[in-house]
Parts: C-alpha cells; structure tokens; sequence
C-alpha cells in the first residue's frame, strides 16, 4: 500500500532547506557576476558585445536553477510532499526559458528585456503559490510574500523598460537577483530553524 502524499506541506519541507540555500546563494553569485562584468565589459565594448554576455549569463543562471528546483522536487516527491509537482513545474519552467534564452540568436536589448521580465514574473508566481500553500505559517508567508511581490515588480519593470541600454539592464538585474537571493537565503534559514527546532522537540 502507497502512502499518499502529504497533507501539510510544511510536513518534512524543512529537512531539504539546503536546497532552498543553494539557490539563494546561486542567485547572490549570480547578482555579482554580473553587476562585475556589466560595469567591466560595459565600460569597454559595444552593445552587442554586452547583449551576448548578458543572454549567455542569464540562460545558463536559468538553467541551473532549473536544475536546483529540479532536485529540490525530486526530493519532494520522493517524500510525497505535495509541494513537489510545485516545484517540478517550476523547474521546467525554467528549463524552457533558460534554453531559449541561451541558444536564441535573436539577441536585442529589447529581447533581453522581455526574458528578464518574464523570468522574473514566472519566479513571483511560483513565489505567490508557495506562499499560499505555506500560508499557516507566519514567517515563511512572510518572507515568500515579499518575494513574490518584489519579483513580480521587477519582472513588471523589466517589460515596461524593453528600450534601456544593456548595461543598465544588467545593473538592474543583478540588484533583482541580490534581492532575491537574499530573501530565499532568509527563507532556507527560518527553514532550517525549524528543522533544528522539530530535532529538539523530538
């Protein structure tokens, strides 16, 4: 007879808060990278220069969250939180547009543009449902409700400003990305708080 899944998705969530830590600090990493080689490469080479290094950027940053959602789901079902086919829709989700970005020849400012808004927006909707999902407890509705509505703010951002330099695109993703990384760093804490917490209870 199969368990089925469970019925709290806060039930076990905590025992793979790594996996929300890795990604946190991916998105940090990310966020320096590329405010480093914006500033750097901006300063000495032309637009289309920029425009290549920020789609090779952003898609490979995509893809591999992709691939860190795609363990954290792994691990979810494997426990049978409910949570897991949430997190393996986002995960592919972000393998769809990670490859496009990365293999699209069509590279424009305005393209660019348009792949950080909707990569940002994707982001605070899986963000938003989690928080839903999560919504009996406090801390982690909190903190997943900030960044939901902070991604999908930029991502709003992002579509409404399709016309601004590459540089200052990548500036301003990689301020989103600090933001974000730091937020989701926050949320694997108080999950691991609460892993540390059940351990002394049990």
């Amino acid at each position: 007879m199969t368990s089925k899944p469970s019925p709290d998705p806060m039930d076990r969530i905590d025992t793979f808060w790594w996996a929300f830590g890795i990604r946190g600090g991916f998105a940090v990493l990310f966020a320096g990278i590329l405010a480093f080689s914006g500033n750097l490469l901006g300063s000495l080479f032309f637009d289309p220069v920029m425009l290549v290094l920020l789609s090779i950027l952003l898609g490979f940053y995509v893809l591999a969250n992709a691939v860190l959602l795609g363990v954290g789901a792994g691990f979810a079902l494997q426990h049978r939180l409910s949570l897991g086919w949430l997190l393996a829709a986002e995960s592919c989700f972000a393998l769809l547009l990670g490859g496009y970005i990365g293999f699209s020849l069509l590279i424009t400012s305005q393209s660019i543009a348009l792949l950080a808004g909707i990569h940002a927006i994707g982001a605070g909707c899986f963000q938003a449902v989690l928080a839903f999902k999560l919504q009996r407890y406090q801390r982690f509705k909190v903190l997943l409700s900030i960044s939901a509505l902070a991604a999908l703010s930029m991502g709003t951002f992002f579509l409404c400003h399709q016309a601004e330099t590459p540089r200052l695109i990548s500036l301003w993703l990689s301020c989103f990305e600090l933001a974000y990384g730091v937020i989701v760093i926050g949320f694997a804490w108080a999950l691991h708080a609460e892993a540390q917490r059940r351990l002394v209870a049990a």
